[in-house]
């Protein structure tokens, strides 16, 4: 594979939708503009439920789902397992963002649900970005 063909994967990519949820709707707000604001799309929801119900009409154009782990409506689990149940080929790339590592139980059920990866709350944005653009760079190298 070509540096030149890796390049357009990577731009297919990143035209492609982040869908993040996170039901504390400031810290949405926050994550959305700065992650915009690094050129990426993102298309925020504070509800899991609408936000799944957007997944569905829209899966193949999403590369990446961020959620926050405990959230009122659905926890980010479940969140996930149905994302799982509808990306069954674990195509979607997913971020947890929790204040709750505590023990291994979140890191054990991250496996079953093929997590990509697990940031501990506080998280600094520059982090966050960078984690996002590693991730976009690992699907379009996989490609």
């Amino acid at each position: 594979m070509s540096i030149e063909t890796n390049t357009n994967d990577y731009a297919n990519t990143i035209n492609k939708y982040i869908l993040l949820v996170d039901d504390e709707k400031d810290i949405l707000e926050l994550y959305t503009e700065y992650l915009t604001s690094n050129g990426l799309k993102i298309i925020p929801f504070s509800d899991p439920m609408e936000a799944l119900n957007y997944l569905h009409g829209n899966l193949n154009n999403c590369s990446l789902v961020i959620t926050d782990y405990q959230m009122d409506k659905m926890s980010g689990f479940d969140f996930i397992k149905n994302i799982r149940g509808i990306d069954v080929n674990f195509i979607i790339k997913i971020i947890v963002i929790t204040a709750y590592i505590k023990n291994n139980l979140l890191i054990d059920k991250s496996n079953n649900l093929r997590i990509d990866k697990i940031i501990e709350k506080p998280i600094l944005l520059e982090k966050l970005k960078d984690e996002v653009k590693m991730l976009l760079l690992s699907i379009s190298f996989s490609n």
